[in-house]
């Protein structure tokens, strides 16, 4: 499996309004930001794509095993998470040019790249499905663990994302509230990825690779 973080941060400053607030209402439009934002979570599906163009030599080295004995690898699922993050802040300007800001935040979570390699070894179907379905549980992981990721950083972003915050300039507000929004995000990222990797090690334990193993055997012989 592999892993990467990636975000992309698209930012525009706005002015909300007709015009920007006079001294007298700053205060009060900048307050009502935190009720304003808006954030948006969503998990983009991928199909995945089977390989089976690969010898088992091929797939230990794809691995990271070594060759021989029990090491040896029949199947084996790749996976490239991406969290793109958009950001807009929404502002509000004070007659002194002084600007109240909050991140509108839209982050999409999903794969650039999800596949499954099953061995050229395994030519008859029966050992070919039961590899396949060992790998398909490292797929559903993948896919459950982001989608329901998204509905739950939904809550959590908007939860975290805090109070309006003002800065001194149009430059500052947008450097500043980029940099806000990819704080938030970044360790909710790191820390999703991390329980992944730890559920796709829960698949492969010694009693699953058994299981497999008692499966594979009772495949009838293959003719020669």
């Amino acid at each position: 499996m592999a892993a990467k973080f990636t975000s992309y941060l698209a930012v525009t400053l706005v002015c909300l309004g007709v015009s920007c607030a006079s001294a007298d209402d700053f205060a009060e439009r900048c307050s009502a930001l935190a009720r304003q934002v808006k954030v948006s979570v969503a998990f983009q599906d991928l199909p995945v794509v089977t390989d089976e163009s690969r010898n088992v030599q091929a797939l230990n080295g794809l691995s990271g095993k070594r060759a021989g004995g029990h090491h040896n690898v029949y199947g084996l699922t790749h996976a490239n998470p991406y969290f793109r993050l958009s950001v807009v802040p929404r502002t509000v300007m004070d007659s002194h040019g002084q600007i109240c800001a909050m991140p509108d935040i839209s982050l999409s979570l999903g794969f650039s790249e999800i596949v499954v390699y099953l061995a050229r070894e395994l030519t008859d179907q029966c050992r070919r499905n039961v590899v396949r379905e060992h790998e398909q549980e490292h797929v559903n992981t993948w896919k459950a663990h982001l989608r329901a990721s998204a509905q739950l950083l939904t809550t959590i972003l908007r939860r975290e994302v805090g109070e309006p915050r003002t800065y001194a300039s149009r430059g500052e507000a947008e450097a500043g509230v980029r940099v806000w929004a990819d704080e938030l995000v970044t360790p909710w990222a790191k820390r999703i990825l991390a329980t992944v990797s730890d559920a796709q090690q829960a698949i492969d334990t010694p009693a699953s690779y058994a299981a497999v193993v008692s499966r594979l055997r009772g495949c009838p012989p293959v003719a020669h």
